[in-house]
This record gives structure tokens, C-alpha cells and sequence, in this order.
């Protein structure tokens, strides 16, 4: 039994001849005010699911009424909810956001498309199923054929959907970029008319910001190594810092430990309260990196992804790099020569530590290349807005000749 109540009984069962479990929502008929809402639910959520056939929405097998009972057999959905899910990860990143989102409007594209049209009518967190690569949306106990004009009776649903979207924002941890912003803004306008026409014209905004967003960040470059001239100048602080900028505007990085130090790892340990793994990664606001698990783990890396890897001070590990920040100490002549070689690379940036102020102009007329000097940061985790103007000035070089 899944479910009991006066009007009705939902239970789980299994078909004795295919071996899958099916839902079996039975009503007895009694008096009007004993079932007659539940029954009328029952038999709308039947007419309406009869015949649909789409990825997001639960399969009706059989219905039937007789002079005892009203029974309908549906697909057994079996997953998480996405209020569930929201409880258990209070947060999220904007990836999943718009993941979910995209799949709702995929099903409701599909609703409003059908002859006649479909309104849900009743779209909120509980009735969203997450199931491995599925996301369902069920409960049509309510949903209504669309009579009137088509291209404006699917707004109730958008703006209802609206409301769905700004609790998922509530709960990402991570750069919500400004347009995404304002089509929440829109979905949930108060005038119906100042709403997005269709889930249609929402669905392809949001697909059509993703792909500009993605073809301007992060397309070419992969791997940025950061390495120091030694030891203690500070080269993980800005692997973590330049980490969390990347995060912060919008281009997906993943900070990746390769000095053969467990610090990520600890600090974890450590700090669980502003530490938090998920997924195999370990988060900090708009931090993420890839635990330090040793070199018999290969960490995986996504399509989209750029790895910000910690180098220490081993520079083979930069060969293979798209761009490298060379962090320098107090004392650059120690390794004159591999910094010469390292600053024939167009794609290198040499960086000079708060340690050590007033040698910027120095170094960078001894090598011959231009300096970087990073303001002082307490957290490399926060980065104040003087640390990512430094940033802002060396990713946007890249920019312009097409190289992030």
C-alpha cells in the first residue's frame, strides 16, 4: 500500500506476466461526498494521460469503472522527488538548474502542443520526479484541456513553472548569470501578457543563452597550470583563487591538486561546516575541486570543463597546459633559466606575489615580459574585487584572440 485514505487507495503491484511493478489507484464507490472529488480526479487524470506518449510523463496501461469501483493502472515512477532532493542538497549549482528546468519545459512544450492543449495546472517541486536520466512530471488529477486562443493558455503554467525556478535559484550555490535572471523575471510576470508566449519561446531563450554562454567561455582552453619558481610563494592560493573567479563568472572550472599534498582533502576534514562533498567534489560556495585521492585515482574531466590544476613547483606538469600562471617569489634568479624558457610560451602569464611589493616593475623589465602583480587576498575563497580586476585583465587578452 502506498498511499490510504478515505476516497482512495493507491497500491503497488506487479503485473504477473511481464514481472513490472505497476500503481493501481482504486476508488470505492460510495457516497458523493465519500469519492465524488477523488473520482472526478481519477477519471480527468485518465482522459487526459490516455494515448500521451513522452519521456517526462508516467504511461497509463489500463482504466476501468464498474458498480463497486474506479480503478486506474499507471506507471510505477520510481525515484526522488525534487522537494525531496532540494531537503536533502540545500545546494545546487546552476548546471542543475537549468538541467531540470530545460526538461520541464521540454514536457510542457509537449502538453501545450497536444490537440487540444494541456495544462498541468498544478506544477510545484513535490509532483517532479527525478529517476536516473528521466525527470517526470506527474499528478494530472487536476489538468485541464485549453479552450480559447492557444498561443496564451499555457501562461498559468509558465508563470506557475516560474515560481518552481526561482526556488531552485534559492538553492544554487554557484554564478547565475544576469539573463537567466531576467527570464525569471518575465516567467513570473504579473500581467499575463508581459509572460513568455509559449514554454516553447522560454525553453529556446534559455537553450540559446546556454549555447552563447558556452561558445564564449571555455571553448578552447582546458587546462590552466599554475606554478611557482618555489615553494611557500603561494601558487595553491591562487590555483584556489583563480578557481572560484572562473566559477564566479560563469565558466565551469575545477580545481585539481597535482603537488601530491591531501590538503584538499583535510581541509575538508576540517572544515566540514563550510566544506561540502557531493557527487565526488569537494565544494565551497563557488569553489570545486577534485579531492586529493592520489595518483591511482584518474580524475575525470567534462567536456566543458577547465581543469585548474596545482602544479607546486613541478613545471613538466605545465607542458600540456592552454595557459600557465608562473607565480614568482622574492627570488626569480633561482630559476632563470626555466623562466626564461617558460615566458617564450605566448599562452604564459608571469605573476608576482603580494610578498614581495615594488619588484614588479623590476622583474618585468629583467625578463622582458610583462607582470602581473596580485593584490593581497586573506581568502583565496572570497576573492575581493581588486584580486578579480587582475583576473578580469588576464582572461580577457585570452578573449580576444579566441583562446577562452
Amino acid at each position: 500500500m502506498l498511499h490510504h485514505s478515505e476516497s482512495m487507495d493507491v497500491i503497488l503491484a506487479e503485473h504477473t506476466g511481464l514481472k513490472e511493478l505497476r500503481v493501481l489507484k482504486r476508488i470505492e464507490k460510495g457516497t458523493k461526498a465519500q469519492y465524488g472529488n477523488a473520482a472526478f480526479q481519477l477519471h480527468r487524470e485518465a482522459e487526459i494521460l490516455t494515448g500521451l506518449r513522452a519521456p517526462g510523463i508516467p504511461l497509463i496501461y489500463d482504466f476501468w469503472e464498474d458498480e463497486k469501483e474506479i480503478c486506474l493502472i499507471e506507471e510505477y515512477v520510481q525515484g526522488l522527488s525534487l522537494k525531496e532532493y532540494l531537503l536533502r542538497n540545500d545546494r545546487v549549482d546552476f548546471r542543475f538548474v537549468m538541467d531540470i528546468l530545460i526538461r520541464i519545459l521540454d514536457i510542457m512544450v509537449y502538453l501545450h502542443g497536444m490537440n487540444p492543449p494541456v495544462r498541468h495546472q498544478d506544477l510545484k517541486t513535490e509532483h517532479v520526479i527525478l529517476q536516473k536520466e528521466r525527470v517526470i512530471l506527474i499528478d494530472y488529477g487536476i489538468a485541464a484541456f485549453l479552450r480559447g486562443e492557444p498561443e496564451r493558455l499555457g501562461t498559468d503554467d509558465i508563470q506557475a513553472l516560474g515560481s518552481m525556478a526561482e526556488e531552485l535559484a534559492e538553492h544554487c550555490s554557484t554564478y547565475i548569470p544576469s539573463w537567466f535572471k531576467r527570464s525569471l523575471r518575465k516567467a513570473n510576470a504579473r500581467d499575463d501578457s508581459a509572460r513568455y508566449i509559449s514554454a516553447a519561446e522560454w525553453r529556446d531563450f534559455l537553450i540559446k543563452q546556454e549555447a552563447a554562454e558556452k561558445d564564449k567561455r571555455g571553448l578552447l582552453i582546458k587546462k590552466i597550470a599554475v606554478v611557482g619558481n618555489e615553494r611557500g610563494i603561494g601558487t595553491t592560493h591562487v590555483a584556489f583563487s583563480i578557481t572560484t573567479y572562473l566559477n564566479y563568472t560563469g565558466r565551469n572550472a575545477c580545481y585539481q591538486n597535482m603537488t601530491g599534498r591531501p590538503f584538499l582533502i583535510r581541509m575538508n576534514e576540517n572544515l566540514s561546516t563550510d566544506f561540502y562533498e557531493k557527487n565526488g567534489l569537494i565544494y565551497h560556495r563557488w569553489f570545486r575541486g577534485k579531492p586529493d585521492y592520489g595518483p591511482a585515482v584518474e580524475a575525470e574531466q567534462t567536456e566543458r570543463e577547465v581543469a585548474v590544476c596545482d602544479c607546486g613547483t613541478d613545471f613538466s606538469k605545465a607542458d600540456d597546459a592552454d595557459l600557465t600562471i608562473y607565480v614568482t617569489g622574492s627570488r626569480p634568479w633561482q630559476s632563470r633559466q626555466l623562466m626564461e624558457e617558460m615566458l617564450e610560451k605566448d599562452s604564459t602569464v608571469l605573476m608576482i606575489t603580494p610578498a614581495n611589493p615594488g619588484m614588479a616593475v623590476a622583474l618585468a623589465r629583467s625578463a622582458g615580459h610583462r607582470v602581473v602583480s596580485l593584490p593581497y587576498e586573506t581568502n583565496p575563497l572570497h576573492p575581493d574585487r581588486k584580486v578579480m580586476k587582475v583576473y578580469e585583465g588576464i582572461f580577457k587578452k585570452f578573449e580576444e584572440k579566441g583562446r577562452i
